[in-house]
């Protein structure tokens, strides 16, 4: 009954609480699932904005709902597509779904029951699970409930674009998506959040089913030819411009793991060399250093094998202090009050 009349009120007073922003690009075979899971949503008081990203195998031909707001634009990319529907969405909050991918029915009912539970807190994410086309993974049976966290620390991590829900004014007051990067924009997106807020509310429970398509695999092959210095100059030049960036240890993970050694062959060795110790001196100063300076040394002299042994021990250095740091925010401390990075 509580749920029948804040609905009734919601219809009268012509009040969004949801803007569920899909972008579709040639996804013909499951967009029509990925609608479905949307109108099929437990809490109904969202509008449905569908960006067709210049499809041309008829895509948009399976929409046949009503309360959809299809808006066609020549070929972009996803996140110009986002921005589109940034632009016009009118709900209170913002919701993100890729059009290969899809919710489970209670995905914006829990999103709700957070925000309404934490109204100072303007970012949530649903666990996720990971599919392929064809074999979509069984739903663990999970309570739902949810953890406060750092964006920086670990939440980054554990996040998906089609697990996340945003404050609209929140999302108002971030730059637009990176519409001319062919990989990481979604990584620059969740970074320039983190200056605005850095909190973020994870469900517990899985919310989303991020389905990877038989295609991605021939477009992260295609990523592989960008350049690293390329791949990493936006990232790079975001993290310079965060406040205490020594502790954003997620972040650390996700820049340093586009450091394959395959990646770093690619460059004269000087270069190679000169781009490492850039990195290197925004990295904290003795949590990662001694294995950061022991993959710049191997990269110099070592072959191919050793490359690959030291980064892999940076790697899971780095994500072993993620791991401690979230440990620790947890337990309710704070460790930059009393450990100081460089």
């Amino acid at each position: 009954m509580e749920e029948k009349n804040r609905r009734m009120r919601a219809e009268r007073n012509n009040w969004i609480e949801f803007s569920v922003i899909l972008v579709a690009c040639n996804l013909k075979h499951c967009l029509r699932k990925a609608i479905q899971s949307v109108l099929d949503q437990e809490f109904k008081n969202f509008e449905l904005i569908i960006v067709d990203d210049g499809s041309a195998n008829g895509s948009l031909q399976v929409v046949e709902f009503s309360r959809i707001n299809v808006i066609s634009r020549k070929n972009g990319g996803t996140a110009r597509a986002r921005n589109i529907g940034l632009n016009v969405a009118k709900g209170k909050y913002v919701a993100f779904l890729d059009g290969d991918d899809y919710w489970y029915p209670d995905h914006l009912k829990m999103a709700f029951h957070f925000f309404r539970k934490h109204p100072r807190i303007h970012v949530y994410a649903a666990g996720y699970a990971e599919g392929r086309e064809g074999c979509i993974p069984r739903r663990k049976r999970t309570p739902g409930f949810f953890v406060l966290q750092r964006l920086g620390i670990m939440g980054l991590l554990f996040i998906h674009t089609s697990s996340v829900v945003l404050n609209s004014s929140l999302a108002a007051s971030l730059p637009c998506w990176e519409a001319g990067m062919r990989r990481g924009n979604d990584i620059l997106y969740w970074m320039r959040l983190m200056r605005k807020t850095d909190r973020i509310g994870l469900g517990k429970k899985v919310g989303s089913v991020h389905v990877r398509q038989i295609g991605s695999v021939l477009q992260e092959q295609d990523c592989r030819n960008i350049s690293v210095e390329k791949l990493l100059f936006r990232l790079l030049e975001e993290w310079k411009l965060m406040p205490h960036r020594q502790w954003q240890f997620a972040v650390h993970f996700l820049i340093v793991r586009e450091l394959h050694p395959d990646r770093l062959l690619e460059m004269e060795r000087k270069a190679r060399l000169r781009f490492l110790q850039v990195i290197g001196a925004m990295l904290h100063g003795w949590l990662e250093r001694p294995y950061f300076n022991a993959y710049v040394q191997t990269c110099s002299q070592g072959t191919l094998a050793d490359m690959e042994k030291a980064f892999g021990k940076l790697l899971a250095r780095i994500n072993c202090w993620c791991i401690w740091a979230d440990r620790v925010e947890r337990w309710g401390m704070r460790p930059w009050s009393f450990l100081r990075g460089k």
